[in-house]
């Protein structure tokens, strides 16, 4: 097991100024409080309210596990070696009740064995999709059948936007969080 390493970079995309965050996230924002990649996201400006509101969409799909969503994260944060992902996601997972060996499951070198199948299943997804695109049909098959069509979308979108996410993280190299400011949450929004 490896997990994400940091990124000894000295170059990082700025974050947006106190002023801009304000006038962008509006009278919710706090500074203290805010995660950094939440702030790097206003950094967007108009592109903002559709990812925050994807970002609400993903942590709250009706009728998604959210211990797979976790372990989604969590194995797209260690295929795209985004520290960043894995220390916020790993408090979160904890918050919802994915055990130790279950988080260090999805940091395995090799592929995931020794969690529930179903756990095994999203992080083989995780895994094809990070590494080839696309699922295979033996995947794909094994989803549909125990998630049905539209769990099974939901999930391959969570699986993207993960993907997407743990991109953006280490191309801006949005610096790492102090896990008290997620505390007892279960999500980043």
């Amino acid at each position: 097991m490896t997990l994400p390493t940091p990124d000894l970079s000295t170059l990082a995309v700025p974050m947006p100024p106190e002023e801009d965050l304000r006038r962008v996230i509006g009278s919710q924002y706090d500074s203290r409080k805010t995660l950094n990649v939440i702030k790097m996201f206003a950094g967007t400006e108009d592109m903002f309210p559709a990812v925050l509101g994807f970002i609400q969409a993903v942590f709250r799909a009706t009728d998604v596990d959210p211990c797979l969503r976790e372990m989604i994260v969590l194995r797209a944060a260690k295929r795209h070696n985004a520290l960043y992902e894995w220390q916020a996601n790993a408090k979160l997972a904890r918050n919802i009740g994915l055990s130790n060996d279950e988080i260090a499951a999805a940091a395995s070198d090799g592929p995931v064995s020794g969690i529930k199948p179903e756990y095994i299943l999203v992080c083989i997804a995780t895994d094809e999709l990070s590494d080839e695109g696309r699922l295979s049909d033996e995947t794909l098959r094994e989803m549909l059948d125990r998630h049905g069509v539209t769990i099974t979308r939901k999930l391959i979108l969570i699986i993207a936007w993960f993907s997407l996410l743990s991109l953006f993280v280490n191309g801006c190299r949005v610096p790492l969080e102090t896990t008290d400011k997620i505390g007892n949450g279960i999500s980043p929004v």
